[in-house]
């Protein structure tokens, strides 16, 4: 499996409707596309490093874009937390996992938005 996710193969990732969401002067670097899905997602908290404690849940996906992934889940989530968040494979398309850590975590209408940053960069140029 490549290490490079390609967007225009990707059926769950819809066509950008409009302008960039990334405005100048914004700390945002990169465009988020779009996407609609579900996911599975595993949520480690290292507070106890001794004893990590890991979460299964199921998750909405929400955006991706090449530093990381915006998601919804049922339950807030700290962040600092690690997730890794399991795509399924659909059709011809491979599944991935994408692994990074919670950076952001807010109420939204259906659960709590939450930011992913990977730390390497997941879509191709």
């Amino acid at each position: 499996m490549s290490d490079q996710i390609q967007p225009s193969h990707l059926k769950l990732i819809k066509p950008p409707s409009g302008p960039s969401d990334v405005l100048f002067m914004e700390r945002r670097t990169c465009d988020r596309l779009p996407m609609n899905g579900t996911a599975t997602a595993i949520i480690t908290d290292n507070t106890d490093p001794k004893q990590p404690t890991k979460k299964i849940c199921t998750v909405q996906l929400a955006n991706l874009s090449d530093s990381g992934m915006g998601i919804i889940t049922p339950e807030p989530v700290t962040p600092g937390h690690h997730i890794t968040v399991f795509i399924q494979p659909h059709g011809p398309e491979n599944g991935y996992d994408l692994t990074g850590t919670v950076v952001r975590s807010h109420k939204h209408p259906l659960g709590h938005e939450v930011g992913i940053n990977t730390p390497s960069r997941i879509l191709a140029a």
